[in-house]
């Protein structure tokens, strides 16, 4: 637990006050910028499960052991990768809290799709940086005028939030792919009628297993969480 509080530390050091460019010699050959875009180009073209150290350092033209004068680890390059991967959140728009707060919330699902192993690396550390706390900001301040209690504005953001990482680990997941797909018509099928699964069957007579795009999905599930925040507001707003 220490090493990992202290990993910690290092990365929100280097995340606010750039801390990582060495203290002693000659001018540093690169910022920290620069480190983190060599880790998000190797992410990019192979995934996240090619990154390593000595990979970055290559990229950069340098040695493993000169990268470790600007970063002291792995854990750190993810961290200083996924902040500047996020990137700065939309700017406020002038529509109600439900438009601006989905617009949001579409504006992260677009980060996570272009960039898939972000949701891996996001899920995994929470690096406590610059954009991810600007996220952060414009979500709470698109629900400001939802009307809920500002105690309770943080949990309906990470309500939010959870929708979009739950979109964006099925968009980048097997249960996307083809074969996937092709798997699950194929077990449907031979279900149907099968007195072990009679919602099953009745769902799908209704046409609800019915091909729908992930955007109609997320759409969906994405109304369905406001109208939960919009009947809790009132709630909270009720004598």
């Amino acid at each position: 637990m220490g090493k990992q509080r202290d990993s910690d530390g290092r990365s929100v050091e280097l995340l606010w006050a750039g801390r990582g460019q060495p203290a002693r010699g000659p001018k540093p050959a690169f910022s920290l910028d620069d480190i983190a875009g060599a880790g998000i180009a190797v992410a990019d073209a192979e995934g996240i499960g090619a990154l390593t150290m000595a990979r970055v350092a290559a990229r950069l033209g340098v040695t493993p052991m000169a990268l470790y004068r600007y970063v002291p680890g792995k854990n750190e390059l993810l961290d200083l990768m996924t902040d500047a991967a996020l990137g700065p959140p939309p700017p406020p728009g002038t529509g109600d809290w439900r438009a601006e707060t989905a617009r949001w919330a579409q504006a992260s699902l677009a980060r996570f799709r272009t960039r898939p192993w972000l949701i891996e690396t996001a899920q995994r550390r929470v690096p406590i940086g610059p954009h991810w706390l600007g996220w952060l900001d414009a979500g709470l301040a698109a629900l400001a005028g939802s009307g809920l209690p500002d105690t309770e504005l943080v949990p309906a953001v990470m309500l939010v939030d959870g929708h979009v990482r739950a979109t964006a680990q099925l968009a980048v997941g097997a249960a996307t792919t083809a074969r996937w797909a092709a798997d699950f018509a194929r077990a449907l099928e031979a279900a149907l009628g099968d007195p072990r699964f009679p919602a099953l069957t009745r769902v799908a007579a209704a046409g609800g297993f019915a091909a729908t795009g992930s955007d109609d999905a997320f759409a969906f599930g994405l109304q369905r969480v406001l109208d939960g925040i919009a009947a809790r507001a009132s709630q909270a707003a009720a004598p």
